[in-house]
């Protein structure tokens, strides 16, 4: 039987269809002929991942002496431990793998943690070419436990200023001092991701410093009172078209909807905060303009049939989408039972309502 002879075309079309390539399945692929070396190694260091600091030093050694490969990579993520068995301070050549890993042309996308989350300014200070970076991440996750040596951040205008095009600043888990800016100089910003975070000195809005609007602010928190203030200040100073909330412990808090420049929200996400029928219609009221609306949690009041008769009441005139948690709190949790569930849809088709 005639052998069939592989399309090299088809390589990229089959990498493309799995976004979960285990690094190793990579380089198993890349021995199997040159067409599928090319498009293997540039998904394999296109973003890189690094966990610890020796792995750094070999990264960093690997671009030294292959310096074609530089020009694979738009990211880096930099995530390196030290084992709780082995506390060493990082080797001077582990160090000089870091600079030169934060100092590679072209980057676009950089995650900064593991132990880089202390004082992560130091880092995000060495990236060689910060104009270019259009996302940013400092997590520091893997760190939440220390009682010393906490995860920080220093936010100033001489950072703020070297990145002219930044879109998305994600800060997880750390506590943040934000230095209010000398001059104003709007951001580039127009993705805010607050994770966890602890503001120690400053405001949020300071981080935007002047920008008009933004598309996104996402904010989760176990401090609803602290987060609250800076929340409305935003919103005040701010256009923001989408607005994800989250509280991740149980409470009656209740977001503040009057906070000025609530109205102009597309898109409102709300998961762990108390909702009920009057907070219902107290964002209906204030968000005219909205177009999708998901609320979860188990801090919804809020019963199956009471849902579908304030979709069948016309309210939320704009809305084009509604994320429902399927069941009230009423301590326990109770799933809504199928047929309200059914009355829930059959409003949401008369009035084309995309629903999940």
């Amino acid at each position: 039987m005639a052998r069939c002879e592989f399309i090299d075309d088809l390589i990229p079309l089959i990498l493309e269809s799995n976004d979960h390539w285990w690094p190793r399945d990579l380089v198993a692929l890349a021995t199997v002929s040159p067409s599928w070396l090319f498009y293997s190694r540039k998904r394999l260091y296109s973003f890189p991942t690094i966990h610890s600091f020796p792995a750094a030093k070999l990264l960093a050694r690997t671009f030294t002496e292959n310096a074609h490969l530089r020009a694979l990579v738009t990211g880096v993520c930099l995530r390196p431990m030290v084992g709780e068995q082995n506390r060493r301070s990082p080797q001077a050549a582990e160090l000089k793998g870091l600079r030169l890993l934060l100092g590679l042309e072209g980057l676009r996308r950089i995650v900064i943690g593991g132990e880089l989350a202390v004082k992560a300014e130091r880092f995000l200070r060495l990236i060689g070419n910060p104009d270019g970076v259009e996302d940013i991440h400092v997590d520091g996750s893997l760190l939440s436990h220390r009682m010393s040596s906490r995860p920080s951040l220093e936010w100033d205008e001489g950072l703020a200023f070297g990145f002219q095009s930044l879109k998305k600043l994600r800060l997880t888990d750390m506590e943040v001092d934000i230095i209010a800016p000398s001059i104003d100089c709007p951001s580039t910003i127009t993705d805010l991701v607050l994770e966890n975070v602890h503001i120690i000195h400053g405001q949020v809005a300071h981080i935007l410093n002047g920008v008009r609007s933004i598309n996104c602010l996402h904010v989760s928190t176990k401090d609803a009172t602290a987060s609250n203030g800076h929340l409305g200040l935003v919103l005040a100073s701010c256009m923001v078209k989408c607005l994800h909330y989250e509280l991740q412990k149980d409470s009656g808090f209740v977001l503040d909807i009057n906070s000025e420049g609530i109205g102009t929200l597309e898109c409102l996400h709300l998961k762990g905060v108390y909702v009920d029928l009057g907070v219902l219609n107290s964002v209906s009221e204030a968000c005219r303009n909205l177009r999708e609306l998901v609320v979860s949690g188990r801090a919804v009041r809020v019963t199956g049939a009471e849902w579908a008769g304030y979709i069948r009441s016309g309210a939320f005139s704009e809305l084009e989408r509604l994320g429902l948690p399927w069941g009230t709190n009423r301590r326990p949790f109770i799933p809504w039972p199928p047929a309200e569930v059914e009355e829930i849809r059959e409003a949401c088709a008369r009035r084309r309502l995309a629903v999940y």
